[in-house]
């Protein structure tokens, strides 16, 4: 079974090199993919709530309707990642 890493702040697959984002020494993120962290911090400075609804459009090129189920989805995954969990 394949073991993919999930981006810790928009749960993108991360397969390949380019797809992490980067530490501020130049290193890959082990937690954050490319889109969400470059160069030791997070790209796009959003509220949670921001943060779902910027997202709504990817969930649903995974399958999902309607914003309303892509939404519902993310509302179960976000909370659950290192950037955004919920104590």
């Amino acid at each position: 079974m394949e073991n993919t890493k999930h981006c810790q702040s928009c749960y993108m697959p991360m397969r390949k090199a380019k797809d992490f984002g980067t530490e501020a020494s130049g290193g890959a993120s082990v937690d954050y993919c490319c889109h969400c962290y470059k160069d030791g911090d997070f790209t796009w400075k959003a509220s949670f709530e921001e943060h779902v609804e910027g997202n709504i459009r990817f969930w649903k090129e995974d399958g999902d309707k309607s914003d309303d189920e892509a939404r519902a989805r993310i509302m179960e995954v976000f909370p659950t990642l290192k950037r955004w969990k919920m104590t």
